[in-house]
């Protein structure tokens, strides 16, 4: 993160945190919710941070985490199953990530993810040890869609989108004939062992 700070600095003159109020102003002020005109009206500027994160896009608050102090960054990955908030902010960007690729309809099957996330112990996440070795599996999606389903289960234990994800992605044709599979997507040997741990 250090590298990528400094090299931020020196292209463009401006800190990541400069850089991202800049950001947070023109995302509240191009904002057409009514609550953010009542609380505008009603309060003033700066908006309260309740309000103002309504508006934010994923990547503002990517990089609001990882401008956070490490204590706290840690406080909020152990809600999320992790000790480790450096590495939940590499998940947090990787997930913006994937959630930008989608968005704009761009082709996701056999795409390197630029921004790769950082993995726990296998300790502390049993299927990581799908990934570790196999730096494939680590630059494609399909280790995104397990940082997904780790996600989901934390935030909705009952959601069904698990079960789903699986079935779709068990439902890939059988193409492999002509290079398609979801090898090309990293998916690594047995994951479906894992995939309900």
């Amino acid at each position: 993160m250090r590298n990528f700070v400094l090299s931020w600095i020196k292209k463009t003159g401006l800190s990541l945190h400069h850089t991202w109020l800049g950001k947070h102003a023109q995302l509240i002020s191009r904002s057409k919710e009514e609550f953010v005109r009542h609380n505008k009206e009603k309060y003033g500027l700066p908006l309260a941070i309740w309000v103002a994160c309504e508006v934010w896009d994923f990547g503002t608050m990517s990089i609001l985490f990882s401008g956070m102090k490490e204590s706290e960054q840690d406080e909020i990955a152990q809600k999320y199953g992790l000790e480790n908030g450096r590495i939940f902010a590499t998940w947090l960007r990787s997930l913006n990530y994937l959630r930008n690729v989608c968005a704009h309809h761009s082709r996701l099957w056999n795409r390197n993810i630029v921004d790769q996330p950082k993995l726990p112990s296998e300790d502390q996440l049993p299927w990581v040890r799908l990934f570790k070795d196999d730096a494939h599996a680590r630059a494609r999606c399909f280790l995104l869609f397990f940082i997904c389903n780790h996600m989901v289960k934390k935030i909705n234990p009952n959601s069904t989108w698990s079960v789903r994800m699986k079935n779709h992605l068990e439902a890939f044709p059988a193409l492999g004939h002509i290079g398609l599979n979801l090898r090309g997507m990293g998916e690594p040997e047995s994951w479906q062992k894992f995939w309900q741990l």
